[in-house]
């Protein structure tokens, strides 16, 4: 958690009634001051910058886990009456069945027959519909994000990129990018802001959580919180 440092007591303001030597006295130690407590208030300039910085990320942290919590209840609801999942059964799309695996709802995706239950499915033939904390990330293959397919992505990058996310299912949606990168310059969608505008830079050999969270399906605006990075 961001301490914030106190500022010392500000050197004594010569009075207009002090005699001149002791005005005199009074005048050079508070200039002489004057440098000490421009640096503390830097220091306490930045110290509010991170203090407000870890206030947006926790709050955004919080509408997610919010929408999270919401999904689950309208998920509970979507799968009270789902079928048991069959392997080698066809489904059209938008069928809801239950895993037998890990007993939660799932959305076929698209039209087909498969003998991977959904909870094991990695290519993208059924979206979870619960939101107890449980995703299916997927390497993203490409610099294009097909948030249709899961809210949670991994990427390598190692040479310039432009980002675009596509296919956001509802107005409301959250999705984060576990990013490993070893180089190149990072171009997201002109509809992200991040905390005060900030520009993120990565270290090569680093891995950061990035977060996006939008109300419009990213139509005008996604916001953004990145991690301090982690070690491989």
């Amino acid at each position: 958690m961001t301490q914030i440092t106190a500022l010392s007591d500000p050197a004594q303001m010569p009075n207009q009634l002090d005699d001149q030597a002791t005005f005199d006295a009074k005048m050079a130690g508070f200039i002489d001051n004057m440098p000490e407590r421009a640096r503390q208030e830097n220091a306490l300039a930045g110290e509010l910058n991170d203090l407000a910085g870890g206030v947006t990320t926790n709050a955004a942290a919080a509408a997610a886990a919010a929408q999270s919590a919401e999904a689950a209840k309208l998920a509970a609801i979507a799968g009270a009456s789902a079928p048991a999942w069959v392997s080698g059964t066809t489904y059209a799309k938008n069928v809801q069945v239950i895993s037998q695996v890990n007993f939660q709802p799932y959305r076929r995706q698209v039209a087909g027959a498969g003998t991977v239950d959904p909870a094991n499915d990695t290519a993208g033939q059924w979206m979870p519909l619960f939101g107890t904390g449980s995703f299916t990330p997927r390497a993203a293959a490409s610099a294009t994000f097909d948030l249709s397919t899961t809210n949670f992505f991994t990427r390598a990058m190692s040479a310039s990129e432009t980002w675009v996310f596509a296919n956001c299912p509802t107005n409301g949606f959250s999705f984060g990018i576990e990013l490993t990168y070893t180089g190149g310059t990072l171009t997201l969608p002109s509809t992200v802001k991040t905390v005060n505008n900030v520009v993120y830079s990565f270290v090569a050999g680093k891995t950061y959580l990035l977060l996006f969270v939008t109300t419009n399906k990213g139509a005008t605006r996604w916001r953004m919180v990145a991690t301090e990075p982690y070690d491989n």
